[in-house]
């Protein structure tokens, strides 16, 4: 029994060993129930070939794998231009002051000072002129 289960394993094996030791072509071909699976080994597309003798007609299986690597792709493209305008918006923010420092203030509020009392001297400055007038 033991050299029977033996046999039967070197058996198996030897096809798969053998086939090991050979290099690979590009195409490995498999037979399935809807005709031949032709895979790629460079690329990894797998295509399913189909008809009858002498014509034979191959057509790409979907690969959702290689359909979402594609979408992850594209989505770290967005990523990195995204990162790349925040890291713009950031440098531009620290280059612009939002909040002015205590001078500028101080200037502005002496200036709003003159104007508004310029302002006010036209004002009762007119209103001296039409109470004039109307006497």
């Amino acid at each position: 029994m033991r050299i029977t289960a033996l046999s039967l394993l070197l058996v198996l094996a030897a096809p798969a060993i053998a086939a090991e030791a050979q290099p690979a072509g590009r195409y490995v071909f498999v037979p399935v129930e809807a005709g031949t699976l032709r895979l790629d080994t460079t690329t990894g597309a797998v295509s399913l070939c189909t008809g009858a003798t002498g014509e034979l007609s191959c057509t790409m299986v979907p690969d959702e794998a290689r359909e979402a690597g594609a979408d992850d792709a594209a989505l770290q493209d967005r990523v990195t231009a995204l990162e790349a305008r925040v890291a713009a918006l950031e440098e531009r923010s620290r280059t612009v002051e939002l909040l002015p420092d205590e001078e500028s203030i101080d200037r502005v509020m002496v200036l709003a000072d003159r104007m508004m009392r310029h302002f006010f001297g036209m004002v009762r400055d007119m209103k001296r002129e039409m109470e004039g007038e109307e006497l």
